[in-house]
């Protein structure tokens, strides 16, 4: 017997296996390539959604490339969409909605946070919910979702030249609202420091000021079914602002070291209350708190996704758990395989010269070239007391990018990922890694001088 759709179309009864819609971008899914293998072993194919951050020439090269996971994929099972919205999102994924069967809706990058977890809600899929997606994708929405948990902070009215005549907190910082990976957020030291910094932001782009926070910084990544923390880790950070006006990251640390069960309790204590409040549902949740001298946890921005960097290699360094195949049966509604800490790992980007990447060598670790390969290598977790080692360089850039200041994430270009026991400090075999790495550098040509150092 036929089956039929309520528009009286009728309903193939050869339908292929279940799906997993992917939506994400190419230097993203560069570190998610598990996913792969965990969809496989649930039974179900993935279909991938590209956006706008993703080069069309690069998503060939890719597809092209016998070696990657991509080259296996039918033209039918992925698009490249222009933008994030979510017009063009479900103009992406109609035919997959009316042909295929949808089992999960998975996002791994921060541009799709918001359209994919409409899209997601309204299929009743799991995912973090539309309100915590708003809310994850701008600071200023954080800001008023949990004021006990906020900086003192204020916007800058569209078009005005300085805050308001109220506002005298400094040192303070100024940052966009919408922005990731630290792009313009900068120091500022008192009012006449705010409007040169302002022609660098977009026309109408919403601004904070707010004031600055010293203490050590932190990330709390919690893996989230139902509203439930089923899993929560804490990583340590260190950035480049000491010194400069910049706040970019410069290395992670899973699990934390140095830490009391007390701030630890905080640490979590806050975060839980973050989860709460902007009723996030299911997924894996990126936050970013400053613990001051004093024990005050403060929320410095939130991300309704998978962290960023090498932070879920490190986690499945530390743990031994894939993190992929959790984020996958996160989407799916069922319950993941966690882990607790068995070791300590770390990455650490390195200083690099001014100068045109010319190559990147170490002798005792293999250097990958992520960007140029599309993949980052799988690193296999060691057993609880394997000796501290070194296991990869990762550079990030393209030979011939031209490198200059780390003023955001997208500034730099080789980092070292160890780890070793947790009882061990990593500081000797993390300076060991950095110092036998080399960033080989060229003069830039006459023809390239006057660019934007990237």
């Amino acid at each position: 017997m036929t089956a039929f759709r309520d528009n009286g179309a009728p309903l193939a009864t050869d339908r292929p296996r279940p799906t997993v819609i992917v939506i994400t971008d190419l230097i993203v899914l560069a570190k998610h390539l598990r996913l792969f293998g965990a969809a496989e072993q649930r039974g179900l194919t993935p279909l991938f959604v590209f956006g706008p951050e993703t080069a069309a020439e690069e998503l060939a090269r890719h597809r092209g490339d016998p070696e990657h996971p991509l080259s296996g994929l039918p033209d039918e099972d992925v698009r490249h969409v222009t933008d994030t919205s979510v017009e063009t999102l479900l103009n992406g994924v109609t035919s997959w909605l009316r042909d295929r069967s949808v089992r999960a809706v998975l996002n791994v990058g921060e541009v799709f946070v918001e359209s994919a977890g409409a899209l997601a809600q309204t299929l009743g899929l799991p995912g973090p919910g539309t309100h915590a997606a708003s809310v994850c994708r701008n600071k200023v929405l954080q800001r008023l979702a949990a004021p006990g948990l906020a900086p003192r902070w204020t916007l800058l009215a569209p078009g005005a030249d300085a805050p308001a005549g109220d506002w005298n907190v400094y040192p303070a910082v100024l940052k966009p609202a919408s922005r990731m990976s630290s792009s313009g957020v900068r120091a500022v030291h008192g009012p006449d420091a705010v409007p040169p910094l302002l022609p660098d932001y977009g026309p109408g782009e919403l601004l904070l000021l707010e004031e600055r926070i010293t203490g050590r910084e932190f990330s709390v990544e919690t893996l989230v079914r139902d509203g439930a923390a089923l899993w929560t880790g804490i990583t340590a950070k260190d950035t480049n602002e000491s010194g400069t006006s910049f706040f970019t990251e410069t290395g992670h640390t899973s699990p934390a070291p140095d830490l009391t069960p007390a701030q630890e309790e905080s640490l979590l204590g806050a975060n839980a209350e973050f989860l709460r409040v902007v009723r996030f549902g299911s997924g894996m949740c990126h936050a970013e708190f400053r613990l001051t001298a004093e024990g005050r946890v403060v929320l410095m921005e939130a991300a309704a996704r998978p962290p960023g960097d090498a932070i879920t290699r490190l986690w499945r360094l530390a743990t031994g758990m894939d993190v992929d195949a959790a984020l996958l049966d996160l989407a799916l509604g069922d319950e993941p395989y966690t882990a607790p800490p068995r070791r300590r790992a770390r990455q650490v980007y390195l200083e690099h010269p001014r100068g045109l990447l010319a190559d990147v060598t170490a002798p005792d670790m293999p250097v990958h070239w992520v960007s140029d390969r599309g993949r980052w290598p799988d690193l296999p977790p060691l057993p609880r007391d394997a000796p501290s080692r070194g296991h990869a360089v990762l550079v990030s850039r393209h030979r011939g990018d031209l490198l200059g200041d780390l003023s955001d994430s997208g500034g730099r270009s080789v980092s070292v990922v160890l780890d070793g026991p947790l009882h061990e400090d990593l500081g000797d075999v993390a300076a060991s890694a950095s110092a036998g790495t080399t960033i080989h550098t060229a003069e830039p040509s006459l023809a390239t001088a006057g660019e934007t150092v990237r």
